[in-house]
Parts: structure tokens; sequence; C-alpha cells
């Protein structure tokens, strides 16, 4: 098949998908979403905030707009993700969260959330690291969590990701509400609380470039406990954690901070979406979060500690079911050819994004009824331009057919006949001929008519013309009898 042949195939099939959406749109226009998505990103102490708002560019050259709520976090997240209602597309949630609703430390009122939580949400990725960090009072011999049996313990509040995920790990080691004091508080910049008494632990979940973390690590007379006797356990006991190495003097020379190597536990922050969010806007929002992984840098410019380039975003979740369109894009590393090439276009054209939505979504399925009709329509579409030259040259045939009758007429017809009637017949001819309206590369046909016209008209007029003969040379000689008595030979 010749390159310009396939052009016009690609094209015919391009223009006939394109129809066959359009044509069905106003049905389905219903069942595509609008270009937006709105995002729950509270909690990181502004982290998740700032890193999605690096979203908002990608997303916008294909028409969708982003909104961000840093109101809402942790439960009241989730929450929103199963009510139908509440306007929430998905949100930023702390790793290990949907863990600790199963396993036997949970509570059955939390198992039976959690398969709730687990069929209404689909992860797009796992975006950055967040270790948790447990601060004590300088002066008490805390060495591991179980040590905090009995103490007072600042846990996060009752809507933070944070809280459930400390809880969790206090009961794995025995320390539960009823021997110890569970506070729902966060512990602030100054490490006050632990400070003044109030608090004798803290535990916080959050990026190691925050201020309040950078702040609570330079703080005097408080400890950052150490994992490392049993980092791996924990690692083993919950999918959701890693472990990390603070090396010392990793946050500052002089004074040395730490003043030795320190294990902490971490877990990756998950970006999630309702199950039921439409498969193109899955599939941009995970473009989005693959071209914009979280900086290595904090504000200052020095690195963020614990950072591994390539390691963030990921779509190894152990918690949730990665979205299908998120799998794909991952092994992929690009969008779908459908969204790639008309989001941007119809974006610049300033068409609504449901456009896009309904060519990803039917596209596929519109180009596998077509690929079996094209079996059909690349021999039509061979025989058009015969069909077309046909057309054309039917009407030039016609009037040849008649200046053929002519001429055959005139072959039968003897030399005495009057030319009168061939000469009203070619004038009828070349008449239905002039007004004949072909395309311009038709018109060297038509003037070959015409020459052909002219040609019999010639011969018509060479037509030996009928002799008029006087009367006297067409009655035979009178004998003088005849004459004489008059008589006349009867005709």
């Amino acid at each position: 098949m010749s390159q310009g042949t396939t052009n016009r195939t690609l094209a015919g099939a391009t223009g006939l998908l394109t129809l066959a959406l359009l044509t069905l749109f106003p049905f389905l226009q219903g069942r595509t979403p609008e270009g937006r998505i709105v995002l729950a990103v509270g909690g990181g102490d502004g982290g998740y905030a700032e890193l999605a708002k690096t979203y908002t560019g990608e997303l916008q050259r294909y028409g969708v707009t982003l909104e961000l709520k840093p109101e809402l976090q942790g439960t009241e997240l989730l929450k929103a993700l199963q009510d139908p209602n509440s306007g929430i597309d998905g949100g930023i949630i702390k790793g290990g969260f949907m863990g600790s609703l199963t396993g036997r430390l949970a509570s059955s009122r939390a198992r039976d959330r959690h398969e709730v939580q687990r069929v209404a949400v689909r992860s797009v990725g796992r975006l950055l690291l967040e270790p948790i960090w447990v601060f004590t009072r300088g002066d008490l011999p805390i060495a591991s969590l179980r040590d905090l049996e009995g103490k007072k313990i600042l846990t996060g509040t009752v809507a933070s990701g944070s809280r459930r995920v400390a809880l969790q790990l206090l009961r794995a080691n025995g320390v539960n509400s009823e021997n110890s004091v569970l506070m729902d508080k966060e512990l602030t910049d100054d490490a006050k609380a632990l400070a003044s008494g109030e608090a004798d632990a803290a535990i916080l979940i959050l990026p190691p470039e925050t201020d309040r973390i950078q702040r609570l690590l330079r703080v005097e007379n408080i400890r950052l406990m150490d994992f490392s006797p049993e980092a791996q356990a924990y690692t083993s006991r919950f999918p959701a954690l890693t472990s990390v190495v603070m090396n010392r003097a990793a946050v500052e020379f002089e004074p040395v901070i730490p003043s030795a190597n320190i294990t902490l536990l971490a877990t990756a922050a998950a970006l999630v979406v309702r199950s039921n969010l439409d498969g193109s806007l899955v599939n941009l929002l995970t473009n989005a979060v693959i071209q914009n992984p979280k900086s290595p840098v904090d504000r200052s410019g020095d690195p963020v500690l614990f950072h591994k380039a390539g390691q963030f975003p990921s779509g190894a979740d152990p918690e949730y079911e990665l979205a299908s369109q998120a799998r794909h894009l991952y092994k992929s590393g690009e969008l779908p050819f459908l969204i790639r090439t008309i989001g941007p276009l119809n974006n610049r054209l300033g068409l609504p994004f449901s456009i896009t939505s309904l060519v990803s979504t039917y596209g596929v399925q519109a180009l596998l009824v077509l690929i079996p009709a094209l079996t059909l329509i690349l021999p039509l579409m061979r025989l058009l331009p015969m069909l077309y030259q046909w057309s054309v040259r039917r009407r030039l045939l016609y009037w040849y057919g008649e200046l053929k009758a002519l001429e055959r007429q005139m072959d039968r017809s003897p030399p005495q006949t009057d030319s009168v009637a061939f000469a009203e017949d070619i004038e009828r001819i070349d008449a239905a001929a002039r007004r004949i309206r072909v395309p311009l590369h038709f018109s060297d046909q038509l003037y070959d008519l015409r020459a052909h016209i002219d040609l019999v008209r010639r011969r018509i007029a060479l037509w030996p013309q009928p002799v008029s003969m006087p009367a006297a040379t067409l009655l035979p000689a009178l004998s003088e009898t005849q004459i004489a008595d008059g008589s006349v030979p009867a005709h």
C-alpha cells in the first residue's frame, strides 16, 4: 500500500471515529466528567499542599483544574471518599493509615471499616518519605516504645493520620489508654509540652525538611528515640514501614546533631482517589505526579534528609490497590495515545474536557468496531476515485452515444436525403455539450467531445444537396400523333 493510500486511510478512519463520537456526544455527555479534580491535602505541616500545587501546570495543559482542600486530612479524607456527595476526588494520606485498620491489633469495627474503604479507594502512588519521630524528655531512660507504658504521650490530633499509626505502634508494644495517658495533641516546634512536663513523649510523622522537625532536632534536653535494635522486626511486621538511618552530624556539624547514628522507622505518604473517579482524570493526575516529583532540596537549598533519586513517586503500594490507569502509566511512562494527542489540542481550541474524556473512554471501543469495518471501507476507498471519474465521464459518454447514433443514421441514408434533419440534430448535441459542467481536470475530455461534434458538423456540411428539376424535363417526349390527337399517356 502506498504512503498516500495509507495517509488517506488513516484520515478516513480518524474522520469516521470523530464523527461517530461527536454523534454520540449528546447522549454520553451526562456520563463524562468536568475538567476538575478536588484533592484534600491537609497534614504534613503544609508539605502535602505544597507538593500538590506543582501538579497544577501539567493538569492545565489538558484542560483540568486542580482545587486543593488543606483543611481535610486523615480519617475525614477517607470518609469523604466514601461519600458520593462530598465533592472530594482524592487526597494525600499518611502511609500506614489503612494498615492500622487491619490485623489482630485492630478492633472488629476498624476491620469492617477497612473492607469498606479498601473497595472505595484506589492509589495513584506513593509520593514522599515521612519518618516516624519519637521525641522524649531528656531525663527519661526510654529505649523503646514499651518503655512508654504509664507515660503521658502526645499522639496527634484525632483528625490527623499520624494518631492512628502511632496508636497501632503503641498497641503492638502493650501501650494503650488503660495503662498510659494518650493525649490528642500535637507537639509544637519548641517542645514546650516536654520541657514543662505536660507530656513525657510525642510521636510525629512528618517529612524531615519541615520547619517543625528541623527546630525540634535542635531543641536541648529532649531525645530522639533510636529504633535500631528492632527496626527489622517493625518493617517485617508492618509492610507499610521502612527504616532509615540519620547519620551522626547529618543535621549539623557544629554542634553535632545528631551526636550518634539514629535509626528511624518511616512510611510513605500516598495519593489516593475514589475508585469510581473517571479514568481519564486518573491518567492525567498520575502523569502530573510522575512529571512533578518532590524536590530533592528544601527551601534553603540544602539536600533533603533520606532523599534517594528516583525513589518517589512509586507505584509500589503495600496498602491500597493501585488504580489500573496508574499501573499502566508507571510501566509505560507515558499517557495513552488518545489523551496525549487530543487533550492539549482540545484545550487550545477551548473545548470542554468532557470531549477529551469521551474520546479517551470510548475511542478504543469505537476503534475496535471500526477495524472490521475497514476491511470493507478500504476496497471502497480504492473504488471511489474510479466511481467519481465514471460519474463525470458518463455525462460525456451519453452525448458521444448520441453523436454516434447520428453518424450511423447518416451512413444508412441515401445521398439524396435532405441534410436539414442532420443539421438540427448536431446543433442539439452541441448545445447540450456546451451546458455540461465538469471539474477543471476533465476539461480536455469535454473539449474532445466538442471537437468531435464539429467534425460531424463538417461532414453534414459536405452532404450532397437534392437538385430541383423543371417539370418539362420530367415528362417523356410526346409523339406527333399524340400531340395531334391530344392524348397524353397516363402516369
